[in-house]
């Protein structure tokens, strides 16, 4: 479990953690991407959420994820610009949503931690139209960037596609592909845009990940 969702987080579907806050990983996950940020303990203690806040933040979830079920259950078949569509407008309700639920400085934090963990994917991250807008990227700047995230893409998913079952030597892999594309396109940044960027995802957050307790056999187990 550890691991799938390090894999998850880090070299799933890059479009999938535009919303992380919607996951249900506990549950199966039917959500984009399996995992929900907000249930992450360490994200919690972060925070300092309060176990009111928790609850909301689960029953936020839930409701947007519901809303939007339908939508998720296509999303591999979905071009890349329609589902970056959709994880814009369930990101914007989960965040609408969050707003009244978190205090500022709490949401301000959540926001970084989104970005620093959706900046392990890949270069994508800086397309967010959001990150786009406050980078005041130039046309040439997005377009370097579209085709290092894309070249990116495709080399994480001819690994991924070259067979046999993910691993620490896979995941690892897959860590060192998003990383060297990220560092390609943050090379097409001023410095100016490079100080913004540092703004926006905030002191580096090292998540954490506890797997469920292993069941303890009974004496008359076989």
């Amino acid at each position: 479990m550890k691991l799938l969702c390090k894999c998850l987080l880090s070299v799933g579907l890059a479009a999938l953690l535009a919303a992380p806050a919607l996951a249900q990983g506990r549950r199966g996950g039917r959500g984009p991407g399996g995992f929900n940020l907000l249930e992450n303990k360490s994200v919690q203690e972060e925070l300092k959420l309060t176990q009111e806040q928790i609850d909301k933040s689960k029953a936020l979830a839930e409701e947007v994820r519901k809303t939007h079920d339908e939508d998720f259950k296509k999303i591999r078949e979905m071009s890349d610009e329609d589902r970056r569509d959709l994880m814009k407008k369930v990101n914007d309700e989960t965040m609408k949503g969050l707003a009244g639920i978190l205090k500022e400085d709490q949401l301000k934090r959540y926001k970084q931690i989104q970005l620093q963990q959706q900046s392990r994917m890949g270069p994508n991250v800086l397309l967010n139209p959001d990150v786009e807008k406050e980078l005041k990227l130039t046309d040439d700047q997005k377009s370097k960037i579209k085709t290092i995230a894309e070249d990116t893409q495709k080399e994480a998913r001819a690994l991924r596609e070259g067979g046999g079952q993910p691993g620490p030597e896979t995941f690892q892999k897959m860590q060192a592909i998003s990383k060297e594309g990220m560092e390609k396109a943050s090379a097409t940044l001023t410095d100016d845009q490079k100080k913004t960027w540092k703004s926006l995802t905030g002191e580096p957050f090292e998540m954490k990940f506890d797997g469920p307790p292993r069941r303890q056999a009974n004496p008359g187990d076989k």
